[in-house]
């Protein structure tokens, strides 16, 4: 994107700090103004972050070096200050401590990007230092909304207001995510730049963009769109750990915030960052602006290291994708071609990891239970795989014909959603069955 002209540039930087006016009818007035400046220089609200370090860039270059000669760096690296910080208050793994630092720091460049990834701060039980954790990245963020409950109007208005808000979300758990559909897809949309939902305001069709940061802390699981767009962060209680106490005027929060922003008004990003072999699809959009920090702040190599290992153990792919795959090593390593629903049932049930046999349901929300023949149906139905009348490879005298499945209704799925199996069939994990 290129800046406008100085002169609107500078208009541009006024208006925006007259939206917070105390007074309602001069910021009411400056948004009015800046709503027309934008659209007259075909730009969006959404492109205001990026102008505004823009402007900061072009400032820190006039001020450093009148002559036209290169811009100091910053004293520090900003993201080991963070990384510090963080490991000083928070108890959480390396690789989380990179990707949360991360994160954080593309609050700040995030609208020069398509994508903004959603923080997810997940725990098992309470008392795992979620709220802690949403605290000290309300002291490093540049524009933070922390909240214990939300609607979904409550969002979108404020987004409406103030543009590039971070939104900080307590207490998910609380949320009836799962129902809650309207809630659902402000959080889902905002992911994306061109995120927005329209409603009814005053005789006339409004839209609302919904493009921002978010993090979410919650107890337990979240739903798995939301999931698949989110880095995540599985939270514990310290064991032993030495934490410092939490301490929102500590000057060293004021110091990073001030490396933090002159970092954020110099950094050149690279729009598309090397990523590594593993990540693709959705993972490799929620790591494209972290990476693109890292690379930037000299700590590529342990980003993407940090990349692998979380995404390598996301409990979150869909259910009816683990589920084929699943079903694939069942045929290849019982070698056949067609197979009853009651034996292919009982056979998820017996693989190892257990999931079919402590099956909790689509939405990961009911009590354990073995997985049925219906529920395997319906997990199917959406791939065009429906159960049929199957019978013996060898049909003898008295053989009698069954509900199940062939091997070739499943090839399109497979090449669609598993494309390659990364592992090689493991005929122990497969219990034994008896030919018909």
């Amino acid at each position: 994107m290129t800046l406008p002209p100085p002169k609107v540039c500078e208009l541009i930087r006024k208006l925006h700090a007259m939206l917070g006016s105390p007074s309602d009818k001069e910021a009411l007035s400056a948004r009015k103004k800046l709503s027309r400046l934008l659209a007259k220089h075909e730009l969006s609200w959404n492109d205001l972050p990026a102008i505004l370090a823009g402007i900061n860039a072009s400032n820190s270059r006039t001020n450093a070096a009148p002559s036209g000669g290169p811009v100091d760096p910053p004293k520090f690296n900003v993201l080991d200050l963070v990384l510090r910080l963080i490991e000083e208050h928070i108890a959480i793994t390396a690789e989380e401590r990179v990707a949360v630092a991360l994160w954080l720091l593309h609050t700040w460049v995030f609208g020069r990007f398509r994508i903004t990834p959603r923080l997810a701060l997940l725990s098992p039980v309470r008392g795992c230092g979620k709220t802690s954790f949403l605290n000290l990245l309300a002291q490093l963020i540049p524009e933070g909304e922390r909240s214990d409950d939300v609607t979904a109007a409550s969002i979108y208005h404020q987004l409406y207001e103030r543009p590039g808000t971070t939104l900080l979300i307590d207490e998910a758990d609380n949320l009836n995510l799962f129902n809650n559909n309207v809630l659902r897809v402000v959080f889902n949309s905002g992911h994306d730049r061109d995120g927005n939902i329209r409603r009814f305001v005053k005789g006339r069709s409004q839209r609302f963009s919904t493009f921002a940061p978010l993090a979410v802390a919650a107890i337990g699981l979240l739903p798995l769109p939301l999931m698949h767009r989110a880095i995540i962060i599985n939270m514990q209680r310290p064991a032993g750990d030495v934490l410092k106490r939490f301490d929102e005027n500590d000057r060293a929060f004021i110091v990073a915030r001030e490396e933090i922003q002159k970092w954020a008004a110099t950094c050149s990003l690279a729009q598309d960052p090397e990523m590594p072999p593993m990540l693709c699809n959705r993972a490799a959009d929620n790591w494209r602006v972290l990476l693109a920090i890292a690379d930037d702040l000299g700590h590529g190599e342990a980003a993407r290291s940090a990349a692998v290992a979380l995404c390598a153990n996301r409990p979150d792919e869909d259910p009816g994708v683990t589920l084929l795959a699943d079903v694939r090593t069942v045929f290849e390593a019982l070698g056949f071609d067609r197979i009853a629903s009651l034996a292919l049932v009982e056979t998820l049930i017996g693989l190892d990891d257990g999931l079919w046999n402590e099956w909790h349901g689509p939405n990961d929300d009911r009590p354990p239970r073995k997985l049925t023949q219906g529920e395997l149906s319906r997990l199917l139905r959406p791939f065009g795989i429906r159960p049929k009348t199957i019978w013996p490879t060898r049909r003898r005298l008295g053989d009698m014909s069954c509900r199940g499945y062939l091997r070739s209704q499943f090839e399109t799925a497979w090449r669609a959603y598993c494309p390659s199996a990364d592992t090689p069939t493991q005929p122990s994990k497969i219990i034994s069955l008896q030919r018909r």
